[in-house]
């Protein structure tokens, strides 16, 4: 009995004991179960937030580009919807532009605001106190920028026109007999007031010709009066060389009124006119019945740092020296055997120069001391600044052209040594540039209207082969037995 019962308790103790196994593998499978469930509604729960993230990032671009797109069609609407744009409208569509920057249907330019529109400023328009640029008489003449054709740009009187500076090659006696003539017409024939400079006035060629000192010297006006106030200036007649027109520029550090130039000097590559012709000439520019060429200029400042902060701050620093050139500036290296300049675009550094020096030109300085140092010839109407560096150390660094509407800013390096670099401006100013200054140019909104010959293209091409020679060479000669 002893033996039976231990045997049958040894039996129900191994049926517990599988008992016990079997629900310890059960518990072990359900929780896997539970495990496996619960991370697979974690993954789904994950997988739709993404989803839902995705989605909502896709509605809000969608929402942004049709909002962006409707504000295009709005600006087209009203540059469709005006029939006539004079000086003021034009501007006003031009900064809503601006302010809105609608160049691009782009996602980024939403959060994107531009400080800078880079086709350049808006140019003054009006040119002295009689002359300003013909209005713009349909939409079609506009792009959708608000930017008026070149070709299209005329010049209108707003009154009419009395007083002419005549500005001329000092002391060179072939321009001053062409210059007499000049004088005699305008005052006799068209009963205008001649004004010249000081020094015209004090020339040989005019105090000792008895006939004219007699009869005229004493009609013309100095630009500069007696009480230290400039004469004021209807049309410029200019009468020289392309050096004679830059002296013009330096006169006109602002508004400038338009300049009819005569090739007398010897290049002209910027004087289509021809003197034998003159009359027929001022007659159509006093009819108004003439095109004009806006060259651009760059308003160059050295400015001084003032506060302490970063490297070539504007707000911190003052103008020391500002000029409006029309060729160029130069940064040249002066007494020191190398140029060590940074080069900021925008307010980004760009690069360092090492070289013989810098020249940042405008188009029209483009065909002078730049194409020289092998930078490309861009014709005046197209809106840029050329960046030239001359004989630098690395062959890879080539001329580039940038926007109008870019603002450079150039500084000496802090590795540099004591000796300073020295600007020049259209080669007639010039000073020297040190650690505590800097070199800022931006395009300014006052060029210098040139009356067109013909119109810009037949102009800028006859130039280029008369003066240049562009491309000319010689035919290959027939062989001679």
């Amino acid at each position: 009995m002893a033996y039976a019962t231990c045997n049958m308790a040894f039996v129900k103790s191994d049926k517990n004991k599988d008992v016990f196994q079997d629900c310890l593998e059960e518990k072990k499978k359900s929780k896997a179960t539970m495990a496996y469930k619960e991370s697979k509604e974690k993954k789904k729960i994950i997988e739709s937030a993404q989803v839902e993230e995705e989605e909502s990032k896709l509605c809000l671009k969608k929402m942004a580009e049709i909002s962006l797109s409707n504000q295009v069609l709005d600006i087209e609407k009203k540059l469709n919807s005006a029939t006539t744009l004079n000086g003021h409208e034009l501007t006003t569509i031009t900064e809503l532009n601006r302010s809105s920057s609608l160049y691009s249907h782009s996602i980024e330019l939403v959060n994107f605001k531009r400080d800078v529109f880079l086709l350049g400023p808006q140019p003054n328009n009006n040119f002295g106190p009689s002359a300003l640029l013909a209005s713009v008489q349909c939409t079609k003449d506009v792009n959708s920028f608000g930017v008026i054709d070149p070709s299209l740009q005329c010049l209108e009187w707003k009154a009419k026109p009395q007083n002419v500076l005549l500005v001329k090659r000092i002391s060179d006696n072939d321009v001053s007999n062409e210059c007499k003539k000049v004088i005699q017409w305008l005052i006799e024939e068209k009963g205008m007031t001649v004004i010249v400079e000081d020094r015209v006035l004090v020339e040989d060629n005019f105090l000792f010709d008895d006939v004219f000192s007699s009869k005229y010297l004493n009609k013309l006006l100095p630009l500069i009066g007696k009480d230290g106030k400039r004469e004021s200036v209807d049309l410029i007649v200019c009468m020289g060389g392309d050096g004679t027109l830059l002296h013009v520029s330096s006169l006109f550090q602002g508004c400038c009124p338009p300049v009819i130039s005569f090739h007398l000097g010897s290049m002209g590559f910027l004087a289509p006119f021809a003197i034998d012709n003159f009359r027929a000439a001022l007659n159509n520019v006093l009819a108004a019945d003439v095109g004009l060429q806006l060259r651009s200029r760059l308003k160059c400042q050295i400015r001084k740092q003032v506060s302490k902060g970063s490297r070539g701050n504007v707000e911190g620093s003052e103008i020391d020296f500002e000029y409006l050139v029309m060729n160029e500036v130069v940064i040249e290296r002066g007494s020191s055997s190398v140029t060590n300049v940074e080069i900021y675009c925008n307010g980004r550094f760009i690069t360092v120069l090492f070289g013989d020096g810098l020249i940042i030109s405008t188009p029209t300085g483009s065909t002078a001391y730049s194409a020289a140092a092998g930078a490309s010839m861009v014709h005046p109407s197209v809106p840029g600044i050329v960046l030239t560096p001359i004989c630098p150390h690395s062959l890879s660094f080539r001329p580039i052209v940038l926007p109008a509407g870019v603002e450079l800013k150039v500084l000496v390096s802090k590795g540099c040594s004591k000796n300073e670099p020295r600007c020049s401006f259209d080669g007639r100013y010039s000073c020297f540039l040190s650690k505590m200054l800097f070199l800022r140019v931006t395009t300014s909104v006052y060029p210098v209207p040139c009356i067109s010959h013909q119109d810009h293209l037949v102009d800028w091409f006859e130039s280029l082969a008369a003066c240049l020679h562009w491309n000319k060479r010689e035919t290959k000669r027939a062989h001679t037995s």
